[in-house]
This record gives C-alpha cells, sequence and structure tokens, in this order.
C-alpha cells in the first residue's frame, strides 16, 4: 500500500517536526530572529521554567513512528494485553504517557482495518485455504463432525450459505 501521501495522525505522533534531514531525522529550527529576551538575556520560547530532570525527549522520526506503529500492530494481532503492550513501549521507546500510547493503538487498529477492507478477497482466500487443511486433516483423523464444521465455514466465508444451518429455537407458544 502506498503511504506517499502524509497521514495525519503520524503528524500528531511526531508532534509535526518541521523539517527532515536526508535520514528521516526531525530537524527543528534555531530560534527565531524575533524572539523576545527575559531579563537575564535568554530567548524566551513560550515554554516555562523546567527542572533539569523535565528535558523534553526528542520527537521520533516519521521512520521511527512508521516502525512503532509496526509494533503496535503485531502486538495486537498477536493479541497481547494492553498490560504487556504498554510494558514494551515503556521499555522499548521510553513510552510512559497513556494518551500518546491510546493515540498509537488507535492508528494501529485503523491502518489494520484498512489494510483488511483493501486486501479482502486475498484474506478470504488465506482462510479458506487454512481451513481447509484443517478439514482434511479432521477427515483424516475420522474426526468428521470438525470436517463439516470446518467446510461450513469455509462456505460461510465464500458467501455461498447465507442462513444458519439449524433454525432458532422458538421459546414459548
Amino acid at each position: 500500500m502506498d503511504r506517499s501521501y502524509r497521514e495525519p495522525a503520524v503528524d500528531i505522533l511526531r508532534d509535526s517536526a518541521p523539517h527532515e534531514d536526508d535520514d528521516g531525522n526531525p530537524l527543528w529550527p534555531g530560534a527565531a530572529s524575533g524572539a523576545k529576551l527575559s531579563a537575564k538575556g535568554k530567548k524566551r520560547h513560550g515554554e516555562g521554567v523546567r527542572f533539569p530532570q523535565q528535558v523534553s525527549k526528542p520527537r521520533p522520526s516519521r521512520a521511527e513512528v512508521e516502525n512503532r506503529v509496526a509494533h503496535f500492530q503485531l502486538w495486537i494481532a498477536q493479541r497481547q494485553p494492553r498490560s504487556f503492550i504498554r510494558d514494551q513501549a515503556s521499555i522499548l521507546w521510553d513510552m510512559t504517557s497513556e494518551c500518546t500510547l491510546r493515540k498509537y493503538m488507535r492508528v494501529a487498529r485503523s491502518r489494520m482495518v484498512e489494510e483488511l477492507v483493501d486486501d479482502r478477497l486475498m484474506h478470504q482466500a488465506e482462510q479458506i485455504y487454512a481451513l481447509m487443511d484443517v478439514a482434511r486433516r479432521a477427515a483424516d483423523a475420522e474426526q468428521f463432525s470438525a470436517s463439516v464444521g470446518a467446510h461450513r465455514v469455509i462456505c460461510e466465508i465464500a458467501g455461498l450459505l447465507r442462513a444458519p444451518v439449524k433454525a432458532p429455537m422458538l421459546s414459548g407458544p
């Protein structure tokens, strides 16, 4: 899938570095020439006083954001618990903000849905192929009920079976 266009979620996650070098690393401009000087002669950038431990972290490049989103997609596809994802993000990228974690999760999920919709026929073919293997192995093991169930799911995926096999049970007169 071509991602040559700029996706707004990626810029939000990067906090929009205005320029990048050839390797995709963010470049930040120097102080503006019209910046006001404080009483001590230091240029003010609109941020409050920070203690040394409050140094802001460097923002990731677009390539790094794409790599992180790919990791999130993998963890979601593996059905990893949120606590595992949070711990791994903290270990790998020092990501401690729950809000940032939610943004990455949202982008990863939306991309997974987008890819699923775009490649629907390929996904259907993969599922049918896997289920045919399950049905064959079930028949070889003389588990005919499992084999019939696999064939029923194949028919549902292929669109051959629209109604449920059994009619719903009616309760009461």
